[in-house]
């Protein structure tokens, strides 16, 4: 597996650091939960954002992992979407 597509994984996992404090929020109360949701979403999406741009690099760069990595950025994009409106309604 291609460094450029590890990275990209190693990404999500920022994504899911920020989720994490996302929810944080949700369950906490006062101030704080603005900062907390603030900075969830700030980690979430850089973490998705990075995942996609790096794995869009990858498809690019390396033919035979293509199709992974274009569901890695299918995925990508869509957790952003869904991020996107979660904040929206929030």
């Amino acid at each position: 597996m291609p460094w450029v597509l590890r990275f990209a994984i190693g990404s999500l996992f920022v994504f899911v650091i920020g989720a994490v404090m996302i929810a944080w929020a949700c369950m906490s109360t006062g101030w704080e939960t603005l900062t907390w949701f603030a900075w969830g979403c700030v980690t979430a999406g850089a973490g998705l954002i990075g995942s996609a741009f790096l794995a869009m690099l990858s498809a690019v760069i390396h033919q035979g992992w293509r199709r992974f990595s274009l569901a890695l950025l299918s995925a990508s994009v869509f957790l952003f979407l869904a991020l996107l409106i979660f904040a929206k309604f929030a």
